[in-house]
Parts: structure tokens; sequence; C-alpha cells
């Protein structure tokens, strides 16, 4: 914040006709304004700070759409689709709405965020208690800040959009109840949900815009300051620090992000997303609650205060344009960059056992936060084939324990006797699986995928490679022995479609593809190890096709099956599709040995699979089509092989492993029939 020298020394800005400009309150008034910067003293004196601005052109006539959005009655749907869903800023360039560019809110007094060992305060924060230091009572001291009418405008239509997103609790509620792969604690999402229906049942709705502006004022105010915890904080302490009279927009944008990922898989003729017999009803409510979000996170940007309700918003985020725009989204990737921003800044990356920031039921929260987007980073880094983001060796590589929430916050005796039940590993040993059960799994398994990835990879040859490879795979391997029998797929009968199922399926598919790429760097640099890659590949693809044994009960799920098609049953199929065709133009006898038959059947269901796993809209259907495409070419030339001269062999099968490029789908050509110009990815 500035100040009263800071705004004296401002100069005056002067109209055309060399007059001084006078302050928006005072022009619509016809009182005389003294032209003080950034706010005058007549405003000061009536109270209204944040509603005096200096308009650069305060005759200029606004665009219908924002002339309209001062009427409460109107749907807010024409508001939020205005903008486009992929205006995001990066943090600090201020947003564009409505011709104007807001500055950050960040004042420069806020808390710097994590710093570690070689920052500038370091040295004298490792001797903190050696060293009396004097407390600047100035420091703590929150100024009040002002918050520019337009940008005020903005928060009260997304709070509007809010208050008429009737089915909130019912998306949410329903979310909830079919992932296992959540972030947020749901009694969170439930106090920021309890917390809204309070504040909006104390609204006077014959007058609702002043409200909701006042109530969009105070938020801006409290996303400008950090998130304080202690040691001692109650779970209703902790929620409270960001719901209420605290409300943030952090907290909001989680529940925006919620909505959404339950909206893509939600049926287009469900009550809760119909109006009547419009069948576009839910692509456009789907729109504005992205762009809702969108604009939270915005807002988030210019506070730029760090902690882990904003991490899991971008969290979210990332999943919910995974889902929209395809797993190899390039603003997906971007915003993972500014969810790993967000787990180094605010030093979600470490963790101790004598931290006193926090209760213990958050630091196991925080540590769930961290490993699910150390986990996200690993499969985006891996389906498009570029470096991970968040670096394991600069992390406490510490999972949370496998207990559940509910004993988390209830503390006492009551958590002490959930810890005693856990083994040595801090694994529970009642065969009850937990929302922390599957995070624990994943991170542990990520761990061993970032180092093969630096394998895989990296630019130079490592040094001792088979050594390294073979580290790596004893590793992953002793960490999937040592999972609880309740967590694994192989474990558990073939037909036994209980509710988390999948889960459990993503878990032994992600522990089978690192040892795929682990084998596929060997051969690369040594040309040794085919039949044990063909082998993972038989059983990846194998996996992958008795998915389709759910098809029906798990129509709503098409997006999550095209994902696992392409990371996992598209490099598979490739291996033996290319090993086939191999043998197929030379004679044998061969050194890895197939059943063709039951291969060609298999390859047969899983690009069968890869034409209906997508519908048109959904982000990775441009992906599977082409993926279908060129796979059946190949298919096509092991069942119909025409003649080849042996001098062009290795050719063929070296511009086919080529084309087959499943580090970097990216790489693909789309330039086809199947997909002209006009239908390309959403921006």
């Amino acid at each position: 914040m500035r100040t009263t020298d800071d705004r004296r020394s401002q100069s005056p800005a002067t109209r055309r006709n060399g007059t001084l400009q006078s302050c928006e309150p005072c022009r619509r008034s016809k009182q005389r304004c003294d032209h003080e910067r950034p706010v005058c003293r007549r405003c000061t004196a009536k109270r209204i700070t944040d509603k005096c601005f200096y308009h650069p052109a305060p005759m200029t006539r606004r665009r219908g759409s924002d002339q309209t959005g001062s009427n409460p009655s109107m749907a807010p749907s024409r508001r939020l689709t205005s903008q486009p869903t992929s205006n995001a800023s990066s943090p600090g360039s201020g947003s564009l709405h409505g011709g104007r560019l807001y500055a950050p809110l960040e004042p420069p007094s806020a808390l710097p965020g994590y710093m570690g060992s070689t920052s500038f305060t370091a040295v004298l924060a490792e001797h903190r208690n050696e060293i009396a230091f004097e407390q600047d009572e100035n420091v703590e001291s929150c100024p009040v800040l002002v918050v520019e009418p337009d940008r005020v405008q903005s928060g009260a239509e997304v709070l509007l959009f809010l208050y008429n997103l009737k089915d909130r609790r019912k998306l949410v509620d329903k979310f909830y109840l079919r992932s296992w792969n959540v972030v947020v604690p749901k009694m969170v999402v439930v106090a920021i949900m309890d917390s809204i229906d309070e504040i909006f049942g104390g609204f006077n709705t014959n007058d609702l815009m002043p409200q909701l502006q006042s109530l969009a004022t105070q938020i801006f105010q409290n996303s400008s300051r950090a998130l304080k915890t202690h040691q001692s904080m109650t779970i209703k302490e902790y929620c409270s620090s960001f719901t209420g009279r605290n409300f943030r927009w952090e907290a909001l944008g989680n529940i925006f992000t919620l909505c959404g990922q339950q909206l893509v898989i939600t049926p287009e003729n469900d009550p809760a997303v119909t109006e009547g017999d419009d069948p576009g009803a839910k692509d456009r409510l789907l729109e504005q609650v992205t762009v809702a979000s969108t604009i939270c996170l915005n807002f988030c940007d210019q506070a730029s205060a760090a902690n882990e309700m904003l991490a899991y918003l971008q969290y979210n985020d990332v999943m919910l344009r995974t889902q929209l725009y395809g797993d190899s989204s390039y603003q997906a990737w971007r915003r993972l960059g500014d969810l790993t921003a967000t787990i180094y800044a605010a030093g979600l990356h470490v963790d101790t056992e004598t931290s006193d920031d926090c209760p213990f039921f958050l630091r196991q929260w925080r540590r769930c936060c961290f490993t699910s987007a150390f986990y996200m980073d690993k499969m985006m880094a891996t389906f498009v084939g570029r470096p991970p983001l968040l670096n394991y060796r600069y992390c406490t590589l510490t999972p949370p324990l496998d207990l559940s929430d509910e004993a988390l916050v209830e503390g006492g005796e009551a958590l002490n006797q959930a810890i005693s039940e856990l083994d040595s590993a801090g694994w529970s040993t009642n065969g009850i699986r937990h929302r922390m059960s599957t995070g624990r799994i994943r991170f542990q398994l990520s761990v061993f995928r970032e180092r093969t990835l630096e394998i895989a990879l990296g630019c130079h040859e490592p040094r001792d490679l088979i050594q390294k490879c073979n580290e790596i795979r004893e590793g992953v391997r002793a960490v999937w022995e040592s999972t609880p029998d309740h967590l694994r797929y192989d474990r558990r009968a073939r037909d036994d479609f209980h509710h988390g199922w999948l889960t459990l399926v993503y878990l032994y598919l992600n522990y089978l593809y690192t040892c795929f790429l682990l084998q596929r760097a060997l051969i690369k640099h040594t040309n040794t190890g085919q039949e044990s890659l063909c082998d993972i590949s038989r059983q990846v693809l194998s996996i992958v096709n008795s998915i389709t044994t759910m098809r029906n009960p798990m129509v709503d799920l098409d997006r999550h099956y095209s994902w696992i098609a392409l990371t996992y049953g598209v490099p598979s199929s490739g291996v033996l599709l290319l090993e086939l065709l191999h043998q197929s133009h030379k004679p044998g006898p061969h050194n890895v040995v197939l059943p063709r038959a039951e291969l060609v059947r298999n390859l047969s269901v899983f690009i069968s699979m890869l034409s209906w796993i997508a519908r048109p809209g959904h982000g990775n259907y441009r992906t599977c089509k082409e993926a279908e495409k060129n796979l059946s070419r190949i298919l096509d030339q092991v069942l119909d092989p025409q003649p080849v001269h042996p001098e062009m062999v290795h050719d063929v099968t070296s511009e086919l492993s080529s084309f087959l490029n499943w580090s970097n789908y990216n790489s693909w050509d789309f330039s086809s029939e199947y997909f002209p110009l006009a239908n390309g990815f959403a921006p």
C-alpha cells in the first residue's frame, strides 16, 4: 500500500481541455474533487475509498454486455461466457477485464513465502534462538486494500453466478461419491459450501448486486493476506480462516473446479444440467464454470498469496483442463507450472515432524497435497515426454500416513489409537482404504518414475546404465511388493468390479509402465531385452482391454478411458505391432516368440476401443482417432504383408518406430482427412 506522501507525489492527470481529471464519485455527484491520487480526500471522508478511481475515458459508453452487469435478475451465463476460458494471466502481470488492466493486489509488505537455506535470510534465521530480535509492530498490520470498482464488479458477477448455481452441492457430492483420488478433504469442501449457503441465505433478494459487491470487496481483502495457522488450531478454526467473514477466492474457486470435473462426466439428460429440451445446456454450464474458476485463479494470482488452498485450486484446475482439452493440452501444462510454483513458494515440498506452524491434521493434508501434485507432475511429464517440473532431489519424500480424515481431525485418543494400528511403514493394518491410501502408493511409485525419466528423457547416456536401471527396477518392485493386498489389482479377482476398482487398475498400470520405460531405455542403449519388453506390453494391453467389460456401467468415465488407452495402451500395442511387423518381413527363427493369434485378437480389440473411447468434443478425441488410424495401418500390414526387399525392412521398421513416438504425442501428424482445420483443439 502507498503512504499519504506517496499518494501526493503523484501528479494529477489532465483532460483534453486542460482541466484536472476528477474521480468518478465526485464527477457523477457533480462535486468538486481535490484530484488526490489514488484516493481523493472527499471519498476518504465519505468512507467510500473502494469506489474512488479515475476513469481514463469516463464518457465512453460501455459495451452492451457490461451495461447489463448490474442487473441481478439476468442469467449470469452471458457475462461469464463473454470471457475466453483461456484468459488466465501470469502472476504479477495483472488481468484484463472490460478493457481495463488491473495491477496486482499484492502489497509490498506481503510475506515472501518459503525461503530455503541459500536465501538472504538464512544465516540469521538459522541462529534465531541466539539473537534477540525486536518485533516490528507495523509489519503485522494489514492496511485496508483499495479495490477498483471494475474489479469488484467482476468479482460480484462470479458470486452472482455461484448464487444462481443451485445444484452446486449436488454436483460436488456426486464428485466425492465416485472419486477416490481427491486432493481436498471433503469436510473442508462441506465447510465452504455451508458457509456459502449461510451467507447467501442472509441476502436481501430485492437488492442483490450491492450485497454481492460488498462481499466481493471483502473477499479481495481477505485473499491479499497470508493464510495463518498454528499448532493448536482445530479443524473448525482452520475452516473459518477461509470461510465466513474470511472467505477467500481460493476456497470459492475450488467449488467451481469440483463442479466442473463432475459436469464433464454428467450425462446430458441429467436433471441437474438440463434446461427443458435444450441439448447444449450442459456444455454452456461447463463453460461458465470453467470461466468462473479461471477468474478466481486470476484473482489469486494478483493477490500472490501461496498456501495449500491455492494449491488445491490449481491441482483441480489442471485436472479439469486435461479433461476439457486433452492430456497434451498446453493450457494444462502451463497451469501445472503455476501449481509447481505454489508448491515451492508455500514450502509444501519440505516437511519436518517438529514443525510448529500447523496442527498434525494439516501437516498430513499438506503432505497429501504435495504428493498428489508430485504424482500429477510425473504422469503429465511422461505423457508428453517433457522433463518433470517438481524435482524429487529437492523434496522431502515423506508420504502422508494411511489415516482417515475423521481420525486426523478428531485428535486425542482416537488419533493415537488409529496411529497405533499402522505398521512400521505407515500403512493401515485394518484393510480399510482411505483417501490417503492411494496417494501414498502413487507417490512412492512416482519417485521411481522420475528416476526413470532421468534416463529416458536425459540428453546424455548415464554411466552404468544397466546398473542404474536394475536399481530402479528393484526399488519400484520393492515398493509394489510392500503395498497392502487390498490396494493391489494383481492380487484381486479379475471379476471383482467393486467401487473404486478403476483406481487399483491405475496403480498397477503405473507400476508396470515404469518397468516398460526402463526396458525401452535398455533396448535403446544396449539393444537387449526385447523379450521382456514384449512380455510387459502383452500384460499391459490385456489389462487395458479388460476395462472394456465395464463399458456400459462406466460410460460416464469415457474421458478417463481415453487417458488409460493413450498412456498405456498405445505404447504397449505399438511395441507388439512393430515386433509382429518385423517378424512378418524376416524369416524365422526369431529371438522373441509371440503368440500371434492372441496378439492379433487383443490388438484388434484395442484399436476398435480407440474408435469409441473418446467422443467428438472430448479433449483426447483427435489423438485417439489418429492413434486408431495409424495403428490400423500397421495391423493391416501385419495381416496382409506386402513384398518388401530385405534391405528395406530396417528402413520400414525405423520409420514406423519413429512415427509411434509414444514419449511425445504432440509429434504425431494430425494433418489428415480425419481432422479439418476448423475442428482443432479448443483455444
